[in-house]
């Protein structure tokens, strides 16, 4: 009996030293994976293809993602003790801490290239599709995205993004509808008031005139980005495009596609709580 009490009491500290290991990491919702999926994901992905993804210390067993449809609900999560850490894209991170001074950051994680594109239905506008595309190169080419990335990016300052003023076409029927979620600030921003500012609208904004269209903003949750497309509640909407090695895209769902990217990192940041 006195064996059986003891193995007991090995196998439940045991548990408590496994449980006290495991890893709670809140991010954003991937569309085309569950959580698990995407745990499995980046465990294959750090054994075929070296991603330095977490601490190699952390087997993947331990490693635990917790979906969140907003940056807002995933803060939330953090402050309540929900989740120990969140991951962000490196930009997104430094600006959240020097927003809220309230992170640290608990680890630097090295990725292949994402990129942000604009998300379109597929089979939906093709010649729409194929003008955003021209548009992105021809800003590439020209300049004017490595502007754009400087001021709204790189040489931005702490406070609120620089709201964007959209050029207005008299007598031009055609609208395009770009959806934002304003949860990848301040690449993806959406002010208090609701308006849209920073990096992505100044670059929708450059290819509203480029293509002579006038162009509405609406915004919707990161977990609706998809259907809003899908609905046609909007022509297309602001995408994170993950790393391309990969057979399967963990967030592009399938009756979406990307337009040519027109914006990349390497790193993202785990943040926690300043203690």
């Amino acid at each position: 009996m006195r064996k059986i009490l003891t193995a007991f009491i090995l196998l439940a500290l045991l548990s408590g030293i496994a449980s006290a290991a495991e890893l709670r990491v809140g991010i954003l919702a991937k569309l085309n994976m569950t959580q698990d999926e995407y745990r499995e994901f980046i465990s294959q992905g750090r054994k075929a293809r070296a991603w330095n993804f977490f601490s190699s210390k952390i087997d993947a067993n331990d490693l635990r993602f917790i979906y969140y449809d907003s940056l807002q609900s995933m803060q939330l999560a953090l402050r309540t003790g929900e989740i120990d850490e969140i991951s962000l894209p490196e930009v997104v991170a430094e600006y959240v801490m020097n927003v809220t001074g309230a992170y640290n950051i608990s680890s630097i994680v090295k990725t292949r290239p994402s990129f942000f594109s604009f998300g379109f239905k597929k089979d939906a506008d093709p010649a729409l599709l194929n003008e955003f595309n021209n548009a992105i190169l021809s800003m590439k080419e020209d300049g004017t995205l490595a502007v754009l990335q400087a001021k709204f990016i790189y040489d931005a300052g702490i406070g609120d993004p620089e709201s964007i003023e959209f050029r207005k076409f008299d007598n031009v029927d055609k609208k395009i509808t770009v959806a934002v979620t304003g949860d990848i600030p301040p690449i993806d921003y959406v002010a208090a008031d609701g308006s849209a500012a920073g990096f992505n609208t100044a670059v929708v904004a450059e290819l509203g005139k480029r293509l002579g269209v006038n162009v509405e903003l609406i915004q919707v949750s990161a977990g609706a980005r998809a259907s809003a497309v899908a609905s046609g509640r909007a022509d297309c909407v602001f995408w994170i495009q993950g790393f391309r090695d990969v057979p399967k895209q963990a967030d592009v769902p399938e009756g979406l596609v990307l337009s040519e990217p027109y914006y990349e990192w390497n790193e993202y940041l785990n943040l926690e709580l300043a203690k």
